[in-house]
């Protein structure tokens, strides 16, 4: 499964999720034995967000191609939101883990996302 490989890509990756288009959790979740940082109403909420922003980027695909991956470094966590064909693989990393080493665990997991499609 794919959320199990991603986790396998890194022990400080909190959590691997893929949502559909609405943004709703179909695989996956939080790393066993780690909770989230949020209520659940909250995860919804930002889950939904992320499947908005998917279908708002894919309005200039025509124009700039595809966005493959988006990462979003804030204080107490780092984010990395994969657009698959049609769902969206979104990725949780503790706030330890250096720019430079995110970006590593992205290019990995582009590529167990390409090997997919």
């Amino acid at each position: 499964m794919l959320c199990e490989e991603v986790f396998a890509l890194h022990d400080d990756i909190r959590y691997a999720g893929i949502i559909d288009d609405t943004g709703v959790l179909i695989a996956g979740g939080m790393r066993k034995g780690l909770d989230s940082m949020t209520e659940q109403d909250n995860d919804e909420l930002y889950l939904a967000q992320t499947a908005i922003r998917k279908s708002m980027r894919q309005r200039f695909d025509n124009t700039m191609g595809k966005a493959r991956f988006a990462y979003v470094e804030r204080e107490k966590i780092s984010m990395l939101t994969f657009y698959m064909d049609k769902n969206i693989l979104v990725v949780s990393i503790e706030p330890n883990v250096d720019p430079h080493t995110v970006m590593d665990i992205a290019i990995d997991t582009l590529e167990l996302v390409n090997g997919r499609s």
